[in-house]
């Protein structure tokens, strides 16, 4: 799923005097308090909101309702442009319902979503990344926020541009950025409610999906090593997943997942098969804030996609190998 948003140019500048609660200064605020805030408060907060993600100069709107209750996380997202679509997510279980089709495709994701960020804890992200804090306040969907800079400290990952609710520490906004300030994506809330009651209706898929076709993703652990596949993590990446995830078409592809904490790489490899769509899509591309780097390996196709800078994707694409198999660790 993939999300966009533009920015728009707000008149009246100077009606609002001197007093406005922007000009305060903010208290002193640690960044990793406030990043552990904004993580806990995605996961165990109740909120309902619209907001828009903007890549590759498009952009596409949803609408999402967010419950947590006795340790539970129940989510519906829903398309609100372009062809109908929604997400319906009970923890790491997600089912995508497509009307057209009338077909619901259920897998586990462990990825983190939008307002969520981070995929391991924080411990380590002041290693990589130089963060700061503004000491004043800005404000996105109506709300006041704390703006967050992370910006990399080597040649292997993205700037990132955040505002945390002041109230809730909920996640409002995020841009990715290039090295010359040019913003790769963008995403935020146009309008959002926190902390209200989520009725068992407002997480009720739109459609009657009796009778619709059930596609179950199946996903299984695999030691890509133990199998005789090496590669060089970046500098600060390690591994958090890897599994074989089997598709409708009957595909099976091992999929590696490296992060930082922040920034996430996938390396794919399936058996290669003439004709196919990746095929044409070899050497490096990109697609938004996506860098993507493709090759033949033998008898597979190996591809690697980051949130990360393309040299960072090309050399870890390049470092790909397949030996013998090793005996398991």
């Amino acid at each position: 799923m993939t999300p966009r948003l533009g920015l728009a140019v707000l008149g009246l500048l100077f009606f609002c005097g001197a007093g406005s609660a922007l000009a305060q200064p903010a208290r002193a605020l640690d960044a990793i308090d406030l990043l552990r805030q904004a993580q806990t408060a995605a996961k165990t907060s109740n909120y309902q909101g619209t907001f828009a993600h903007q890549r590759n100069g498009q952009m596409r709107a949803f609408r999402i309702t967010h419950r947590y209750v006795d340790g539970d996380e129940f989510e519906r997202l829903e398309v609100l442009d372009n062809s109908p679509k929604e997400y319906l997510r009970h923890n790491d279980r997600v089912q995508c319902l497509i009307p057209e089709r009338q077909l619901v495709v259920s897998e586990r994701q462990q990825q983190e979503r939008f307002p969520a960020l981070f995929m391991t804890a924080l411990d380590t992200i002041e290693t990589y990344y130089d963060l700061t804090v503004s000491d004043k306040l800005s404000r996105v969907a109506g709300r006041a926020c704390h703006r967050v800079s992370i910006v990399p400290r080597d040649e292997h990952r993205s700037r990132y541009e955040l505002c945390l609710d002041q109230k809730t520490g909920l996640l409002l906004e995020a841009q990715m950025r290039d090295d010359d300030g040019s913003v790769l994506e963008h995403i935020a809330f146009h309008q959002l409610q926190v902390g209200k009651k989520i009725e068992d209706q407002a997480l009720e898929p739109s459609w009657n999906t009796q009778g619709w076709q059930v596609i179950e993703r199946t996903q299984r652990s695999v030691d890509l090593r133990a199998s005789g596949w090496l590669y060089r993590e970046p500098p600060g990446y390690r591994r958090v997943a890897e599994l074989e995830r089997q598709f409708g078409d009957g595909r099976r592809v091992n999929q590696l997942v490296l992060t930082d904490g922040l920034a996430t790489i996938s390396i794919f490899i399936e058996p290669y098969q003439q004709g196919l769509s990746h095929e044409h899509i070899g050497g490096a591309s990109r697609m938004g804030a996506v860098n993507l780097y493709g090759k033949q390996h033998g008898d597979y196709w190996v591809m690697v996609a980051g949130e990360v800078p393309a040299t960072t994707v090309k050399q870890l694409a390049q470092s790909v190998v397949r030996t013998g198999a090793l005996h398991q660790r």
